[in-house]
């Protein structure tokens, strides 16, 4: 098969872009297609995202391919009220090279059954926890997701067997202090004085030196008021970064302790809430291994590229949920520039019909 239909896809959802749980035409379209080729489909699961089953009719292992279809808000230039939806994270991608790959999976499957999931809501981390809560991953042995990389990461035309991907989390810090005129300090207590004292000793934050992670603030807000009033409290946010959920972990447990001492220190209250979340991977050393090998089978050693990757996805959501799930995320080379989730972000499309043969591929190869 050419695959070429992936590219005709890829198109018509790109003008179908809609935000995370707003997810209704882009859905739409999907089930419409699924169904055009024969296939039941189970929708609503997790909000807007669908489920097809495809059984061999033989024992064997149950593998879920993932396809995230969600698109980015951007402010639109013409309009600085209105928000517009645009895919650029490639989302529209994932769904068209699966869309593609289905009717040639079913017509080869030989064992065990394969699931495609086209989940909704990625981009804020609630999409894989819903379809979770649904059922998406009943009985399912093999979790297998992927996404297009940009130049930076992986020239066009090349393969990684497991992107790289970081546990990282947003950590909110309120400290409550204590109102007072500014000639009075003495009365009060001053949040920024102990803001000043926190942020400074969550730099001395030291974990594994054999690991990479990295803590820092982003925001950090007070009360509205009279510039000669201590404030009564602030508000700070952390960006955090870490190689693995052990790292993470540890992290956050640190921040914890440093907030609880603030009182101590300065007589302020602080807390210390984990906003949003998303784990790090943990990847199948064998399937890395089996994807390797489709590559090569399928378009060449050459093809191959060492690492890739960076960020959060939360397709580990999957196995932090099912620990004794096997799973495998790769990269796919599409020359995506300027990068991803710049609104202007575009790649080369002839990757699509490809990248769907390989799919199938490796799905045989799973299932052999």
């Amino acid at each position: 098969m050419s695959f070429q239909e992936a590219i005709q896809y890829r198109t018509e959802l790109h003008q179908l872009a809609e935000l995370s749980g707003e997810e209704i035409k882009t859905a739409q379209y999907i089930q419409n297609k699924l169904e055009d080729m024969g296939f039941a489909v189970r929708s609503g699961v997790g909000g807007h995202g669908l489920i097809v089953d495809i059984s061999s009719g033989n024992e064997g292992p149950v593998v879920m391919l993932r396809a995230d279809i969600d698109a980015l808000p951007y402010t639109d230039p013409n309009d600085p009220e209105k928000i517009e939806a645009i895919h650029a994270c490639g989302h529209d991608a994932h769904a068209a090279i699966l869309l593609a790959a289905a009717p040639e999976i079913r017509s080869s499957l030989k064992k065990g059954t394969v699931r495609l999931v086209f989940q909704p809501a990625e981009e804020s981390l609630q999409g894989a926890l819903a379809m979770i809560k649904d059922g998406a991953l009943e009985g399912v042995d093999i979790a297998v997701g992927s996404h297009i990389r940009p130049v930076q990461d992986l020239p066009f035309g090349k393969y990684c067997a497991s992107v790289n991907h970081v546990a990282c989390a947003t950590v909110e810090v309120r400290i409550d202090g204590k109102q007072a005129h500014a000639a009075r300090p003495h009365l009060g207590i001053n949040p920024i004085e102990a803001a000043s004292q926190y942020i400074a000793s969550i730099a001395l934050i030291k974990i594994d030196p054999n690991k990479s992670w990295s803590v820092k603030p982003t925001q950090i807000f007070s009360e509205v008021g009279a510039t000669n009033s201590i404030p009564s409290f602030v508000r700070i946010a952390y960006d955090l970064r870490a190689q693995d959920n052990v790292a993470l972990e540890a992290i956050i447990e640190r921040m914890k302790l440093a907030a609880a001492s603030l009182e101590g220190s300065f007589g302020a209250k602080a807390s210390c809430e984990v906003t949003e979340y998303c784990p790090g991977p943990e990847y199948d050393a064998a399937l890395n291994e089996l994807f390797r090998e489709t590559v090569t089978e399928t378009i060449g050693k050459d093809a191959l590229h060492a690492n890739c990757g960076g960020g959060g996805e939360d397709f580990h959501f999957y196995k932090k949920a099912k620990p004794e799930l096997r799973v495998l995320y790769y990269g796919i080379g599409s020359g995506a520039a300027p990068g991803l989730h710049d609104r202007n972000m575009n790649f080369n499309v002839e990757i699509l019909p490809q990248a769907s043969q390989l799919l199938v591929n490796l799905v045989n190869k799973i299932l052999a």
